[in-house]
């Protein structure tokens, strides 16, 4: 969803970015001019805001009711003030116009919002594939006999031998020998 989102919003603010006029000053050229040229950032810059800003909008909701502030009130803000400022800018109210400023800054954070959900699901999935490899049972040790239990009846103060997740085959096991008549 945000890799999209990313993609979608990077292709949209770059030609926000071109025509913009702080930039044009800045580098020194002269983006072309044709009849709607000059409301170019206008429309893409609240595309951009509607289509990659929504859900840090709809985050800082969802904060603001479970009284929990975080990083998507911050963002909302930010992209709320500069959505108002450029357009109001682009009535005549105001000189400035922010319109690159605020597709940048919400590219940015869906890009930043995308390698975070993505880093969260590797590290889920690394969690998952540990805990895949957590035995179904341990060896209890009970004075000299050892026991077979679920891992559900350890309590603390036992004392247990761990084994990785075998098929029945004493050849997965890895460790110290413990003698044993097992049939095999």
């Amino acid at each position: 969803m945000f890799r999209d989102k990313f993609w979608v919003s990077f292709a949209l603010t770059i030609p926000v970015v071109f025509w913009s006029t702080d930039v044009q000053h800045w580098l020194g050229y002269r983006a072309p001019s044709f009849p709607g040229s000059k409301v170019i950032s206008a429309i893409l810059g609240t595309v951009v805001f509607v289509y990659g800003g929504l859900v840090f909008i709809r985050g800082a909701g969802g904060e603001l009711a479970n009284h929990k502030p975080s990083m998507m009130r911050l963002i909302s803000l930010a992209i709320v003030v500069a959505f108002g400022t450029s357009l109001a800018a682009a009535f005549g109210l105001f000189e400035i116009d922010v319109w690159w400023e605020l597709a940048s800054l919400i590219t940015i954070m869906v890009l930043a919002h995308w390698l975070e959900m993505r880093a969260i699901s590797q590290a889920s999935g690394a969690l998952n594939a540990l805990a895949a490899l957590l035995p179904d049972t341990a060896e209890r040790i009970k004075g000299s006999d050892i026991e077979s239990v679920p891992l559900s009846e350890l309590r603390v103060g036992d004392i247990v031998l761990l084994w990785p997740r075998r098929s029945g085959s004493l050849s997965y096991m890895r460790g110290p020998q413990i003698p044993s008549s097992t049939g095999e």
